[in-house]
């Protein structure tokens, strides 16, 4: 329990982030508040789950039961929409693996419903991005916009949402894992190359080793200024390092040196142990010591963490974030030149050749 702005706050995380650590809420009212917090961030059910345990030491529903019912409910549609198209594009002659929340569900957590949230995310080589066009527009797969930032789409891994013809599915078609500079070490190559096939429902599907998973979650919470929606990505790394005592650390030291995110790895692993995560799973070269010009922002972002995003943060505040926190020197740069060339020239997020053309109204 804490105060901030002189509002009193229940801190869940501990409870995520260290299950075996438990004691029951000492102030059930604050406690109850921040659980449907929990719940409008990441979904009833993902919330349901994570604190089962908790549920077991409290005589009353932490959740209304009918809300935890209807979003597993939707969530199961969703699921089993996504399986039909991942089915097809896994036994296409297209090479295709699949990211983020698809393949956390199926690897991280018992039941995929429990993570099943967005667009159905997948990777193709670059090459094969006009034949994986071409094949989904023979099922009437079409790219719609999405609003726009002042800059445009500056995405350089993925584009616009690819969407069924009667909207029930939304696949998220990557050519990089993610945006730079995640694609210095992690490749498309790599990726495939390194990739494990799992049982998803009936069909196999490739996906990302359990180390290139793992900075995935680095990376798309950098890129989310780590931020409310960086918190599955936080989660899922969580969950999966309680689930892997055989991770090749060596490796993601490795990767993240080279692909030029190795700050924004040592706060992201700093964040989970903040929130509460054991640090003796993680290296100590990922938990050092932050330059006293960082401490000021990281504190603020575990703050956020915490009392569970009560407001949205400004322009401003996520413009230096990124500089200390979310990026390294060059790579902040970068970003910044991408910024200034779509504000006088913004991107549609539309590939080239893209089978049906969709204007911005």
């Amino acid at each position: 329990m804490f105060f901030w702005r002189d509002h009193e706050y229940f801190d869940p995380w501990p409870l995520i982030a260290n299950p075996e650590d438990l004691a029951r809420p000492e102030n059930p009212d604050d406690f109850f508040d921040a659980v449907e917090a929990l719940a409008r961030l990441i979904s009833p059910t993902l919330t349901m789950h994570l604190l089962e345990p908790v549920q077991q030491l409290i005589d009353e529903p932490i959740l209304d039961p009918s809300i935890v019912s209807e979003n597993r409910l939707l969530a199961k549609f969703s699921l089993a929409q996504q399986r039909h198209w991942a089915q097809i594009l896994a036994e296409s002659d297209i090479d295709v693996l699949f990211l983020k929340g698809f393949a956390y569900g199926h690897s991280f957590y018992p039941d995929p419903v429990l993570r099943q949230q967005g667009d159905l995310d997948f990777l193709v080589r670059p090459s094969d991005l006009s034949a994986v066009m071409s094949f989904l527009e023979k099922f009437g797969f079409q790219f719609r916009p999405a609003p726009q930032s002042r800059w445009g789409a500056i995405s350089d891994a993925s584009f616009m949402p690819f969407v069924t013809p009667d909207g029930s599915c939304d696949l998220d078609l990557h050519v990089h894992p993610d945006c730079y500079p995640a694609y210095c070490s992690l490749t498309t190559e790599r990726l495939f190359a390194e990739s494990q096939l799992i049982d998803a429902g009936g069909f196999a599907a490739r996906i990302p080793c359990r180390e290139h998973a793992l900075l995935l979650c680095v990376t798309n919470a950098a890129k989310e200024k780590f931020d409310m929606f960086s918190a599955r990505k936080v989660i899922d790394a969580m969950v999966l390092l309680r689930n892997t005592p055989d991770l090749d650390w060596e490796k993601v030291l490795s990767l993240a040196a080279e692909g030029n995110y190795f700050i924004p790895a040592r706060i992201f692993f700093s964040l989970m142990v903040a929130l509460g995560f054991p640090d003796s799973k993680i290296p100590a070269a990922l938990l050092a010591s932050l330059p006293r010009w960082r401490r000021n922002s990281f504190r603020k972002i575990v703050w956020r963490f915490k009392t569970l995003f009560p407001e949205d943060p400004n322009l401003l505040s996520l413009l230096w974030r990124e500089w200390a926190l979310c990026a390294e020197p060059a790579v902040a740069f970068y970003n910044l030149r991408l910024r200034a060339r779509g504000m006088v020239r913004p991107g549609s997020g539309i590939p080239e050749g893209a089978p049906t053309k969709v204007e911005y109204s």
